[in-house]
């Protein structure tokens, strides 16, 4: 086994670091005292950056002079001699620097190894444990800063690349960067779920999010071939399943529940269910469930299966951080924005309205009506109102017809496109040029046939 430590390569970044001061600055990227497993050498790599803090010349004389005398007593003077006539080439200097760090890791993870054990014998809950244990392992991983800070024409050479791409997809037609919504306006619109987005999709109750949301679940991993995970805390798996089959198969979803639907509509039955089968769509149903451990479930499961688009249902059921509820609020859409970023997929977060918007003649909703916290407002990329302006109107004219209002989006524009609604097979569709809603029978050709039989009836 190997040691979890290297006093060769510790000496010969030390004693580079002493020869040639001009390269301390490139060396010590994502290096600290904490670093060296030799308390000596951390004593004289804190020297080195003392000595250039000061803007002092660096060499082994004002580096020992600096430290004065190491931890046993003995000069340090004597000791940074030693470690540059001791290196071989100041030349390898990113090669021992390189290896201090991968040992440093090393032992980090063996320190995980007791963390872990710790944490398993806690009071917390066994999910609170597992994302803590995450978290430990993560902050190992992400520890670096070496790539945090880059000139922009470094990032130039990069971009000049992702523009060609982009050219080269809208000249064979693809005009999407992201994941389809399924609906062609809405694509249009957003260009597409984009990777490391938080997506809000909110309304007042009934109108129809969590079908949009489904919706675009259902279309990234029955048609894209994506994965995709669903968190629900308001519905079961079944319900959820029930709801993907009617909206796949366009089955009404009162017959899915009574089950009539195998003699009615077996023939679609069966190839809806052949579809969501074959989809990599995943669900998890868990009652109070906080962004930790959604983070945690979503981390294991995309190690596991690969991850694409995740939807949580919904933001208001949630348990957050804080001394209040505006407070918990904020806390949990920064952290499904942070989550967003962290596993580089869109998050489709739903959410809820407050009663403001019914109270206003126009009830189309607006940013200010996410309920319990602008913070969410804040935080997220693109919000997604749905409208359907029948819940309100039994009148309406746009029976049928679904606004879904972009709210807001960063380097999307605002507006609003339209859909149909097809609540029967809990299912949005794009909406058809000139298309209208199948007219109701009138009241008044309704009495003319009941006159009719009237008069039929006193002939006998």
């Amino acid at each position: 086994m190997r040691d979890p430590y290297s006093i060769e390569a510790e000496h010969g970044l030390l004693g580079a670091m002493m020869q040639r001061p001009e390269l301390i600055d490139t060396l010590s990227d994502d290096l600290s005292a904490e670093s060296f497993y030799f308390a000596e050498n951390a004593e004289v790599y804190r020297g080195i950056m003392a000595v250039r803090s000061a803007g002092q010349a660096v060499d082994f004389l004002s580096v020992g002079n600096h430290i004065g005398s190491l931890g046993d007593g003995s000069p340090a003077f004597a000791y940074c001699a030693e470690i540059v006539k001791n290196t071989p080439s100041a030349a390898n200097a990113s090669t021992y620097a390189g290896i201090v760090r991968e040992r440093a890791i090393n032992r980090s993870l063996y320190d995980l190894g007791s963390q872990a054990m710790d944490i398993a014998h806690g009071d917390q809950d066994t999910q609170s444990k597992i994302s803590a244990i995450q978290a430990a392992a993560m902050a190992i991983d992400s520890g670096s800063d070496a790539d945090e800070v880059v000139r922009a024409s470094d990032v130039l050479v990069g971009q000049l690349e992702v523009w060609q791409e982009r050219h080269d997809r809208h000249e064979s037609g693809q005009t999407l960067i992201g994941l389809s919504t399924g609906l062609k306006d809405l694509d249009e619109q957003l260009g597409g779920l984009q990777p490391e987005q938080l997506i809000i999709v909110a309304g007042r109750p009934a109108m129809g999010k969590t079908t949009l949301a489904m919706g675009f679940l259902t279309d990234a991993t029955v048609r894209q071939g994506k994965s995709g995970l669903v968190v629900s805390l308001e519905m079961s798996k079944g319900q959820l399943i029930d709801r993907a089959t009617a909206s796949e198969g366009k089955i009404p979803l009162n017959l899915i529940k009574n089950g009539t639907a195998c003699q009615s509509h077996g023939d679609a039955l069966g190839v809806a269910v052949s579809k969501l089968k074959k989809a990599k769509l995943f669900i998890a149903d868990r009652a109070g469930a906080t962004v930790g451990r959604i983070r945690s479930l979503a981390r294991r499961h995309k190690m596991r299966y690969g991850l694409d688009i995740l939807m949580i249902d919904y933001l208001q059921l949630m348990e957050g951080e804080g001394g209040n509820r505006t407070e918990e609020v904020s806390s949990i859409s920064r952290g499904c924005k942070l989550l967003a970023r962290e596993l580089g997929i869109p998050v489709v977060l739903l959410s809820q309205l407050s009663r403001k918007c019914e109270e206003r003649p126009n009830k189309r909703p607006v940013p200010s009506d996410l309920r319990e916290s602008g913070a969410i407002e804040q935080d997220a990329d693109v919000i997604l109102f749905v409208y359907r302006d029948e819940v309100y109107h039994e009148n309406t004219e746009a029976k049928g017809i679904a606004e879904i209002i972009v709210g807001k989006g960063r380097d999307v524009e605002t507006g609003t496109v339209r859909a149909a609604f097809l609540g029967q097979y809990n299912r949005f569709e794009n909406l058809a040029a000139g298309w209208k809603q199948e007219p109701v029978a009138e009241p008044a050709k309704v009495a003319s046939l009941a006159d009719r039989y009237g008069k039929r009836k006193e002939r006998f």
